[in-house]
């Protein structure tokens, strides 16, 4: 009898609710603290059972061990490139650093690890490189959302988006249900490696997504702000001011056609990789 060689097929990654903002602007720090903090509150907290205040006095007191070297089983731990954990060191930290700083928060699992598959995170990620764009991300897993992801919990993620993009003068950003991990599911499709593609974050759409945030650039690549409000095949077209535009592929998150994506492709074609 002949040993099955049959490979096990690869595991996708579990989807993650995912939204990113990108800008090569100068930001101000201490609003963008307070943005980070609401986005925070609102968006992650209630997936989690504890406070901003539980999250930081557990950073501050922590201590690294062999078994749980992150923190506490259950908790989220706050990561300052510099500073103490405390609720305002988001704010003095990205008003007093010159330049690099990189402000996590991360859910962790029953070991006290980064919990991956089935948690949430939060990140800014200001950069001294004025050849890529400051990041900032914020994602969390279909899972916790505990089945249909209702129409307020969307427009959360999209007021976030939205309030977010014109507070750093985001050259594009998005919403989206994701699996594809840094890179976008399309950067993943056609090859294009991250560098690549921060570098031209500013002129290239990093992909049609369910929310898709146009910066000034992409705008007037494809025509213009009144040629993207008549023309794109979406749901929904908000112009945000400063020639952004916000397209809202579908009402749900939960349902993207295929379709629907093909059409959206079609039309970001002459601002994607």
């Amino acid at each position: 009898m002949s040993a099955d060689l049959t490979l096990p097929k690869p595991v996708s990654p579990p989807h993650v609710v995912r939204l990113e903002l990108d800008t090569f602007s100068g930001v101000d720090r201490a609003a963008l603290a307070t943005w980070f903090g609401a986005v925070v509150a609102d968006l992650l907290l209630p997936l989690c059972p504890a406070s901003v205040g539980e999250l930081v006095s557990v950073a501050r007191d922590y201590h690294p061990s062999d078994t749980t070297p992150w923190g506490p089983p259950g908790y989220a731990r706050l990561l300052l490139s510099t500073g103490e954990f405390t609720p305002a060191s988001w704010s003095a930290a990205l008003a007093d650093l010159p330049s690099f700083l990189r402000v996590q928060l991360v859910r962790l699992d029953s070991q006290g690890l980064p919990l991956v598959d089935g948690g949430w995170s939060a990140e800014v990620l200001l950069k001294d490189d004025p050849a890529f764009p400051h990041q900032i991300t914020v994602t969390a897993s279909r899972s916790l959302f505990g089945g249909w992801i209702s129409l307020v919990t969307q427009q959360g993620w999209l007021s976030a988006l939205k309030s977010g993009a014109t507070l750093v003068r985001a050259c594009g950003g998005w919403v989206t249900l994701d699996r594809s991990g840094v890179r976008t599911e399309h950067e993943a499709a056609v090859g294009v490696g991250l560098d690549e593609s921060l570098f031209t974050a500013a002129e290239l759409c990093r992909g049609p997504h369910w929310a898709t945030l146009l910066g000034p650039r992409q705008v007037a690549a494809l025509g213009g702000v009144r040629e993207v409000r008549s023309t794109a095949p979406c749901f929904a077209v908000e112009d945000l001011g400063g020639g952004r535009i916000l397209l809202q592929l579908t009402e749900h998150l939960d349902e993207v056609p295929p379709d629907a994506v093909r059409e959206l492709t079609e039309f970001l074609a002459p601002v994607l990789h």
